[in-house]
């Protein structure tokens, strides 16, 4: 009987050990592709397709070179922004889902083709450029012109009665009588008040007479200042003193780049006085003209001067831009001396153009013809012009201290409450103690900055009855806003675009500010 031939099991057939073929097998699955190898593999499962599909990405993650997965996981960050994003975001990642394996270069070309071209950031391409934005400075666009754009919004003031209207703080009697006890601290004592005002007007007789005898100038004087106009506080040992010789000058407003400082020509005949302080072309040069009128004080209040100069006492110079020759006077024996600055100057007739200077016409004043009386001139004094210019060495400084002492003087008269003079003395006591407690770091900031700070808020003063606790408060405040700026900025009330504090340093605006912030507690 022929016995019947068996096929070998799989079993034997997948564990020969000894066979001729081997290390053929062994070579050919060298050479074979990965999917070839698995490919058996594959047809023994019999899973459903869904489970393949499933299954498939998790055996080949195993085997995925970095750069994959690198890709991985930028497909990843992109599935996440396709959640959140808008129509015009989502056809836009489909687009470089589309062409994955270059998006990482096409993005950083389309990056940089973008800054090139300086197009404005979008919201698309931001998601695109956030890693190179931190790298970036700050976007600067808006701040372009930041003082110009400070100025702008300051040439109009918030206004101080709308301000004042919406302060709806409580206002008791403590705090009326804490602002009463300020306001008498203020107040001048009528004792000191007449005494002072003779020996003053003494001094100012005698001066002028002697200068006229020691020059062939015919000299004047002008009384300016807050002793004058009724706003100076506590003491009458402050006062301001204008001298001019009676000539013909006018003012070249051709040059306007610097606000307020001009060039001066001599129009009268020939002044052999003053021939060595012009320039060629007749033009005042002010450091010489200071020198020259220095040097005539000097010999007034010397030893074979007025009598008073023997009572006299010349402060150091400590500011040389200043235009004022200061001296302590000793009028009264036993008690403090009284400062007084002599300033030279030049009376001008008429009133300055007006792209240079505006037409005041206050609303709180109402008293016939003091507005007009008050625009029929000005003067220029030496002060020294501290920005550079050509001609920087021939520019005197315009001072409307006439016009502003009158309109000090009749701030109250449209004002119910008569509190407009005693709010611009109560905010000058309250830099004035910063002053003296901080002497070093206060220097600049001064009563004059002050009074065209209130200039501008008497134009938008209250109009209908209010607490006076409640409109200084909101004065305050508004100060403290004004020179909070990033650039801080006080408008002169008469001559166009002239930021009366640019020269008041930042360090020193910063104290003041932290010293109102304290004081405007008071009120609260």
């Amino acid at each position: 009987m022929k016995r019947s031939e068996q096929k070998p099991s799989p079993k034997c057939e997948g564990s020969k050990s000894n066979g001729p073929n081997r290390k053929q097998d062994a070579q050919e699955n060298k050479r074979r592709p990965a999917s070839a190898k698995s490919k058996p593999e594959t047809k023994k499962t019999h899973e459903p397709s869904t489970s393949k599909q499933e299954k498939q990405p998790v055996e080949c993650e195993k085997k995925k070179s970095p750069a994959q997965t690198a890709n991985k996981k930028q497909a990843d960050k992109c599935e996440k922004e396709k959640s959140s994003s808008t129509p015009v975001e989502k056809k836009h990642t489909d687009k470089n889902e589309k062409q994955k394996p270059a998006a990482k270069k096409s993005d950083k070309k389309q990056t940089e083709k973008s800054e090139k071209q300086k197009f404005p950031v979008t919201s698309l391409d931001r998601k695109y450029t956030d890693k190179s934005e931190k790298q970036k400075p700050p976007f600067k666009t808006l701040d372009k012109k930041p003082t110009d754009k400070c100025v702008k919004e300051k040439s109009q003031s918030t206004s101080l009665d709308k301000e004042t209207a919406k302060d709806t703080a409580p206002v008791n009697t403590i705090l009326k009588e804490r602002l009463s006890g300020h306001q008498d601290k203020c107040k001048l004592s009528m004792e000191e008040v007449s005494p002072a005002a003779r020996a003053i007007n003494s001094f100012i007789n005698e001066f002028i007479k002697e200068l006229k005898e020691i020059s062939s100038l015919n000299w004047s004087s002008f009384k300016s200042g807050s002793y004058y106009d009724k706003t100076k506080n506590c003491h009458p040992d402050e006062f301001d003193i204008m001298f001019y010789p009676i000539l013909s000058v006018e003012v070249n407003f051709d040059d306007m780049k610097i606000p307020g400082f001009y060039k001066v020509k001599m129009v009268s005949p020939r002044v052999p006085e003053l021939e060595h302080v012009l320039d060629k072309d007749r033009y005042i040069v002010p450091d010489k003209f200071k020198k020259y009128v220095f040097g005539l004080f000097d010999r007034v209040l010397g030893p074979d001067g007025i009598r008073q100069g023997r009572r006299t006492k010349r402060k150091p110079t400590l500011n040389p831009c200043s235009p004022a020759y200061t001296v302590y006077y000793d009028a009264f024996p036993g008690k403090s001396p009284i400062d007084i600055d002599l300033v030279p100057s030049f009376y001008i007739d008429g009133w300055p153009p007006g792209k240079i200077a505006r037409k005041i016409n206050p609303s709180w004043i109402s008293i016939d013809d003091v507005v007009n009386k008050a625009m029929i001139s000005y003067d220029v004094v030496c002060k020294t012009c501290p920005e550079g210019g050509a001609d920087k060495d021939l520019l005197f400084r315009l001072s409307f201290s006439r016009t502003e002492k009158m309109l000090v003087k009749h701030a109250n008269s449209a004002d119910k409450l008569n509190f407009k003079k005693n709010a611009f003395r109560f905010i000058k006591l309250c830099v004035q103690d910063l002053k003296d407690k901080h002497p070093r770091k206060v220097k600049k900031f001064c009563s004059y900055h002050i009074k065209q700070f209130m200039f501008t808020q008497y134009d938008t003063w209250p109009t209908r009855e209010s607490e006076e606790v409640r409109i200084q408060r909101c004065l305050i405040g508004e100060l403290i806003k004004t020179l909070s700026l990033e650039t801080p900025t006080i408008l002169n009330y008469i001559i166009i675009n002239d930021n009366v504090i640019r020269y008041v340093p930042s360090d020193e605006i910063a104290v003041i500010v932290k010293g109102l912030q304290e004081k405007v507690k008071l009120l609260h």
